[in-house]
């Protein structure tokens, strides 16, 4: 099996790549990423086996170009370029939407005219906005407040996609991913378990929204999150999306487990509502209905992202 990821050196995309090389089907694969995070590091040590190969296209998604070249003799694509700091784009809507939603379809299309086998997209489960209960993929549209463009690109990408793949008789699934918890090489600290566990091991105060400390929101474990994809591109059924979301933890949760290996761990309530702790529970039965099971816990996420840092402490 020959995989293109895109965005491949980012958080996910720089686990992802390693874990793919341990298949034995895997005989390719193809990193598309423009480098404008920086994370050369993403890069170093691929695990080599006799049999794969990998091959780099620094390029963006913009690049219909580049993005044609990529796409020969690929059966999966796993587009994972996106712009992914919900704060920051409310500052730069426009720029969201050109790499999140115009991007995607210039990648989506490559796909198609190439006749990849199978399409992946990641989206967010942001797309619900903050929601009274449970919401799940039969949650009617009109419920949906996303509260970033960061959200509402990846809510008009998904139907794109969707519609498409329809259309054409494509075969592509759609997964709206909790916030994103676990180490890699390419990791990022602006999400809300990693971005607290990197304040405690610097000493600094955990801010926390008074309403939210009992409020649900979804997170995936980032083990879960890659077995998912492999999962969904045996298993996806065509056209379908899924919520993939290991669990529903409040920050309650997360700073008592945070505690367990920081007991000094500073707490700061704030009145002022931020933007990434708005409440909202999302239900992941339907992928579990068809065989999936998650297996990441929030302990062990967040240990496994201390014992990195284990050797600094802020002076």
């Amino acid at each position: 099996m020959r995989l293109l990821v895109t965005g491949a050196l980012g958080h996910i995309g720089s686990k992802l790549i390693r874990e793919y090389a341990k298949r034995q089907d895997i005989e390719l694969i193809r990193i598309f990423d423009n480098i404008s995070t920086q994370r050369y590091c993403s890069l170093f040590n691929l695990p080599q086996k006799r049999g794969l190969r990998y091959e780099f296209i620094e390029a963006g998604i913009d690049d219909k170009k580049a993005l044609k070249r990529a796409m020969q003799k690929i059966d999966v694509v796993i587009h994972l370029a996106a712009i992914t700091d919900a704060p920051s784009t409310i500052a730069t809507p426009k720029l969201t939407h050109k790499v999140n939603f115009e991007g995607t379809k210039n990648v989506l299309m490559a796909a198609i005219d190439a006749n990849v086998k199978k399409f992946l997209f990641p989206s967010t489960t942001s797309v619900y906005g903050e929601a009274e209960g449970l919401v799940d993929e039969n949650s009617p549209e009109n419920m949906y407040k996303p509260a970033s463009p960061y959200a509402a690109t990846k809510l008009k990408a998904e139907k794109f996609i969707l519609k498409t793949a329809k259309a054409k008789g494509f075969n592509a699934n759609v997964l709206r991913m909790g916030t994103i918890f676990g180490t890699s090489i390419g990791m990022r600290f602006h999400t809300a378990i990693n971005k607290f566990c990197w304040l405690a091991v610097m000493n600094k105060p955990l801010t926390v929204w008074d309403s939210a400390l009992n409020s649900m929101r979804p997170y995936l474990g980032l083990n879960d999150c890659i077995r998912a994809f492999y999962f969904l591109e045996k298993h996806g059924k065509p056209g379908e999306l899924y919520n993939v979301v290991t669990r529903n933890y409040s920050m309650k949760n997360i700073i008592e487990t945070i505690k367990q290996f920081v007991p000094n761990v500073q707490i700061q309530i704030t009145k002022s509502p931020l933007l990434n702790q708005k409440p909202y529970e999302v239900g992941n039965e339907k992928i579990k209905k068809i065989g999936f099971e998650f297996k990441d816990t929030l302990s062990g996420g967040i240990r496994a992202t201390l014992v990195l840092m284990k050797g600094v402490r802020r002076f």
